[in-house]
């Protein structure tokens, strides 16, 4: 009877969001170290932002810039058509991390960037865009996902669900 009611505020703790934007780490290993591997979420709540229109202004400019001139570029070598109209972002966001390399230069980038559509994948995307310059740096890493700060230190989340699930499973077992 216990196990019946326990499970469902497992369940409901996981599922419940605070406030309706979602929260990602924003930051550039390039202007402070810390925003690189090893990510200390702990040591780097100051990094951690609500994905709002005006925080991701920046990026979402960035992104709209980049696949504007990839859609002209595309339609100026005869891929495509110009009535493509390039894709645009909208105010729902996911959070992003990004490892680039330059030569023997490394850095990490945490940001709030467009979910996937049809039209848009921002890893696809900004993949794409080093690939006709050798000499500019490559991405040798991006990952999206959905939940808040999931772009911080993303395997201590796995090693925590992996940890809490069987402790769960345990607990429900021995009330049974």
């Amino acid at each position: 009877m216990l196990a019946s009611f326990v499970f469902p505020l497992v369940f409901l703790a996981f599922a419940v969001h605070s406030g309706e934007s979602i929260k990602c780490y924003s930051c550039s290993s390039m202007n402070d170290p810390k925003c690189g591997d090893p990510f200390m979420t702990t040591e780097n709540k100051n990094f951690l932002n609500e994905c709002t229109p005006n925080i991701a202004k920046n990026a979402a400019e960035a992104f709209n810039s980049a696949s504007k001139k990839l859609t002209e570029f595309a339609s100026s070598i005869g891929i495509g058509s110009s009535d493509n109209k390039a894709p645009t972002i909208n105010t729902e966001f996911i959070c992003a991390k990004v490892d680039f390399a330059s030569g023997d230069k490394t850095w990490s980038l945490r940001q709030c960037v467009p979910p996937k559509t049809d039209n848009t994948d921002f890893c696809k995307t900004l993949s794409n865009l080093g690939k006709d310059k050798p000499e500019g740096p490559k991405v040798t890493f991006c990952e999206t996902c959905d939940n808040d700060s999931c772009n911080g230190a993303g395997g201590i989340q796995a090693a925590f669900l992996a940890i809490l699930v069987p402790c769960a499973a345990l607990v429900l077992a021995q009330l049974h």
